[in-house]
C-alpha cells in the first residue's frame, strides 16, 4: 500500500506538482510507510521533516527543538490517502515513490490530531521517537547553531519559522 500524508481534505487526485528530489522533474509523493505519511501532514511554513529510516528498518523522528512533535502536530487534523497499485510510479530511495503524473486516489483517512497517531505508532513499535531533552546536549547546540548559520538558506517561510522555533537555543 502507498500512502500519501497532508493536511488538505477532499482530493480525489493526488496531483504531481512537487519538485522530484532525484529528478527535479515534477512529481507527485508517495510512502510505503504510514509513519512517514503521518509527518507529512504539515503546512508549507512547518516544512521541517526531521525523520529518516534507519538500520533496524524502523522510521526514527529527532526533535530539533523542546517538544517538537507536539508543537507541529498537537491537535492538528491531516490525512492519509491512498492509492490502488504502483503502476507507473518508481521507487527512488527506501520507501519512496514518485509519479510524473497525477494519481487518483482510492481512498483516505481522516486523522483528527496527527500528534496523537503518531504516539499511537510510537506505541506500537512503528517509530522511535527521539525527544530533544534525551538528546546530547552537545549534538542540541550544534543543529541549532546549523540552522543559525544557514537561516536564510531555504526562504522566508522557513526563516520565520527558524526564528520561531530556534533563536532561543543559539550560542
Amino acid at each position: 500500500m502507498l500512502y500519501h500524508g497532508t493536511t488538505i481534505g477532499g482530493l480525489s487526485i493526488i496531483k504531481a506538482n512537487a519538485k522530484s528530489h532525484t529528478s527535479e522533474k515534477t512529481v507527485a509523493y508517495f510512502t510505503e510507510d504510514r509513519c512517514y505519511a503521518l509527518v507529512c501532514c504539515r503546512t508549507r511554513e512547518e516544512n521541517f521533516v526531521t525523520m529518516g529510516l534507519r538500520g533496524d528498518g524502523k522510521q526514527h523522528y529527532f526533535e530539533r527543538f523542546p517538544d517538537q512533535l507536539k508543537i507541529l502536530y498537537g491537535g492538528k487534523r491531516g490525512y492519509i490517502y491512498t492509492i490502488a497499485a504502483a503502476d507507473g510510479l518508481v521507487n527512488t530511495k527506501g520507501h519512496t515513490w514518485e509519479s510524473e503524473t497525477d494519481v487518483f486516489v482510492h481512498q483516505y483517512e481522516i486523522v483528527d490530531d496527527v500528534y496523537a497517531e503518531i504516539l499511537k505508532e510510537e506505541q506500537a513499535g512503528n517509530i522511535v521517537i527521539h525527544r530533544y531533552l534525551e538528546i546530547d546536549p552537545i549534538e542540541q547546540q550544534q543543529n541549532a547553531n546549523y540552522i543559525k548559520e544557514h537561516i536564510n538558506d531555504q526562504g522566508e517561510e522557513m526563516r520565520r519559522f527558524y526564528l520561531t522555533h530556534f533563536s532561543s537555543l543559539w550560542d
